[in-house]
């Protein structure tokens, strides 16, 4: 028998995979170090079964999925009692490795699924194709990719981590009208941004594994850097220090578990910092990572293109004069919107 090949996706399929798109996004961060994941099970139709993939270790979305379908006695429906064939529809294709937890594809296999329809290829080395091939050589019919781009998209934070050996990384700052991110002052100094944009600043954070300050600004500022607005959960907190020592209450101790502090190695070139707080943060695994401030914290990972996201926030109704004069922009942003008194600007760069 030759190689097989999973078949292309039929027109109902983009419909059924964004459902699954929708209900993957719903765990947000709670997920990582682990891939977002959706799965449906659909019979004449009908969702019969569905499933997320809720937190690291947990059961994946596929068997979520299988298990409502079978709780609710939908397995037992056969063609022969006028039911079509069921079909699984996940976003992502089924791990064949014993992890955490035993490989989706057995599960798939004896619960007697007959055809599963992906979203994407998983890029982790250990599946990367093999969890089609398993269900192919079952006997099962498998169709996709489907909406491929956008369900890599939703795991950019995942595919970064396995194909590149680093966290996504996401640059934030706001600046003043004339460009400026402080007063130049003692302690916070003026709010710059709204609340709508503080609104979507803790979402940017919800779902990321970390947040990153430099010592300078924690000092400073006493940043909180919890998604309090949003709820958990919250991203672990990381300082980049320059071997200062961190005395005092600040809040980001007080208030999150297990703050990690990244030295800054003496034998170590500033352009290779950002590589080596990746690593860092790797073996933490910690495959996302929002880095907000301060400016030289910020210029370290623009200088080594370090980055794949860069979200500014600029308000045209404050003029500041002096102060930090905000990092120069790269590119050109992909996305630009007004966000009440500030515009919202989005820049990419990297293979997404």
């Amino acid at each position: 028998m030759g190689i097989q090949q999973p078949m292309p996706p039929c027109p109902e399929d983009s419909l059924w995979m964004r459902r699954c798109l929708e209900i993957a996004r719903i765990p947000g961060s709670s997920v990582s170090p682990n891939p977002l994941v959706g799965a449906l099970i659909v019979q004449n139709q009908k969702v019969r079964g569905q499933g997320a993939h809720l937190r690291w270790g947990s059961a994946h979305a596929e068997v979520h999925a299988l298990q409502q379908w079978q709780t609710n006695h939908f397995a037992h429906n056969s063609p022969a009692n006028g039911e079509d064939a069921p079909t699984l529809y996940v976003t992502l294709e089924p791990c064949n490795h014993q992890g955490r937890t035993p490989p989706c594809t057995e599960a798939i296999i004896n619960a007697g699924i007959q055809s599963v329809v992906f979203g994407c290829k998983d890029p982790h080395p250990l599946v990367s194709g093999a969890g089609i091939n398993r269900l192919l050589q079952a006997g099962i019919m498998v169709r996709g990719p489907v909406l491929e781009k956008e369900c890599q998209w939703m795991n950019r934070r995942f595919e970064t981590a396995c194909l590149r050996n680093r966290p996504y990384v996401i640059l934030k700052w706001a600046m003043s009208a004339d460009g400026f991110m402080d007063n130049g002052g003692p302690g916070p100094g003026p709010r710059i941004s709204g609340p709508l944009a503080s609104l979507i600043t803790h979402q940017l954070r919800r779902e990321q594994a970390a947040i990153l300050v430099g010592a300078q600004t924690l000092i400073q500022d006493d940043p909180d850097l919890r998604s309090w607005r949003l709820g958990e959960p919250h991203p672990r907190v990381v300082i980049a220090s320059d071997t200062r020592p961190m005395v005092g209450s600040h809040r980001a101790f007080a208030r999150n578990l297990e703050p990690l502090v990244l030295f800054w190695p003496r034998s170590c070139p500033e352009e290779d910092l950002a590589q080596v707080w990746c690593k860092s943060l790797m073996e933490q695994r910690l495959n996302s990572l929002l880095v907000e401030g301060g400016r030289k914290t910020l210029d370290i990972f623009l200088k080594s293109g370090v980055w794949d996201e860069i979200h500014v926030f600029q308000n045209s109704n404050l003029i500041l004069h002096q102060g930090t004069i905000a990092p120069h922009l790269p590119c050109k942003p992909v996305k630009e919107e007004r966000v009440d008194r500030d515009t919202y600007r989005i820049y990419r760069h990297g293979f997404f």
